[in-house]
């Protein structure tokens, strides 16, 4: 017959329970001795956590007032543009509400004082080809004469070319069309005429000559300086 075998004792059971209890006890009080506490450490913590959370709460606040910022730098940058290019258009009208006002007073009033047919003035603008432009002219006369006045316009070039002076009438460098331009107004009139000059050649003066045919009178010269009436002067 086999014996039943040993069953642990309950006080061996309690030794085997209280050993690690007694031992985790006298760590915690050495601990606690030494200025240790477990509790003190969670409050730590939850203090850190609480300050990181803040600390995070500022930065993101921090960030928000700096994209404001650079949205309403952007939007005074945009709103300074748009005011400025509105002021270049407006000073652009004013300009040529200028011009076209002084035009029209030198049709009612001449500047003069003389009244009659007269070359008001000359533009001279590139073709977008080498040697080849555009020239704008525009005769008036004073509202005095209420009659119309016809007749031909023709002009010349005078320049250098490989340092000899030369001058070159409208039929020689007229683009497309004839010498001479017909023209026929009562108070004003603009006449455009695209010209192109001989490669190397420098132009200097155009002198505009009005040859009225009705009624007929005297004929009228003028010269403009290339550079003045072409805007290379000022750098145009």
């Amino acid at each position: 017959m086999r014996l039943p075998g040993r069953r642990p004792s309950v006080l061996a059971i309690l030794v085997a329970i209280l050993i690690p209890a007694g031992a985790y006890l006298f760590f915690e009080l050495g601990r606690y001795e030494a200025g240790y506490s477990m509790l003190d450490r969670q409050r730590e913590v939850e203090a850190l956590q609480r300050e990181a959370a803040s600390s995070q709460r500022t930065v993101e606040e921090l960030k928000r007032q700096v994209a404001i910022l650079e949205t309403s730098r952007d939007i005074d940058r945009e709103t300074y543009a748009q005011v400025e290019s509105s002021l270049t258009e407006l000073e652009a009208k004013l300009q040529a509400q200028e011009e076209e006002l002084a035009f029209y007073r030198g049709i009612i009033s001449p500047p003069d004082g003389v009244p009659g047919l007269r070359i008001q003035s000359l533009e001279v603008d590139s073709a977008g080809v080498e040697q080849r432009y555009v020239l704008r002219l525009v005769l008036m006369q004073a509202v005095v004469h209420n009659r119309a006045v016809r007749g031909v316009v023709t002009l010349r070039v005078a320049g250098t070319r490989d340092g000899t002076a030369m001058t070159l009438p409208l039929d020689q460098i007229a683009a497309d069309e004839t010498g001479e331009i017909e023209f026929g107004f009562r108070y004003f009139q603009g006449l455009e005429r695209t010209i192109e000059l001989p490669v190397g050649f420098e132009p200097v003066t155009v002198e505009v000559e009005v040859r009225p045919t009705e009624p007929r009178d005297d004929s009228l010269t003028r010269s403009f300086d290339w550079a003045a009436v072409s805007g290379e002067g000022n750098g145009v």
